[in-house]
């Protein structure tokens, strides 16, 4: 079932563009990878693979990272963007738009929890 969703980014650029935004960080307080690592409690290799563009960061790993680097994660995320494709939601309500197919999938779940309700009852 699609939803017409927007693919994210391709992962190398995500990757670079957080390498480059954890060098310009890092340089931006003057100090080594090396110190980074030990503020972040992160591995030496571990932050040259980030910087180079290698790897991306699991979520804790990279809130370790802001808080060594003095930085939001805003900060780390700078110039890395992602809009959904399509709105699922209408400004100033609560109504959503009409899917077929979903409205289909959820008459059937409801149709089977009555069934079952009567066959318990």
């Amino acid at each position: 079932m699609s939803h017409g969703r927007q693919p994210l980014p391709p992962s190398e650029e995500l990757q670079a563009r957080l390498g480059i935004n954890l060098r310009e960080c890092r340089r931006r307080l003057g100090i080594s990878q090396y110190e980074v690592s030990f503020r972040a409690e992160t591995h030496m290799n571990a932050i040259s693979a980030l910087e180079l563009g290698k790897r991306l960061p699991r979520i804790d790993t990279f809130i370790r990272l802001a808080g060594a680097l003095e930085a939001t994660p805003s900060e780390l995320t700078a110039g890395i963007v992602w809009t959904p494709a399509e709105q699922v939601v209408v400004p100033g309500g609560f109504e959503a738009p009409e899917d077929a197919e979903l409205a289909t999938e959820v008459a059937a779940l409801r149709g089977a929890a009555r069934r079952g309700r009567r066959a318990d009852g």
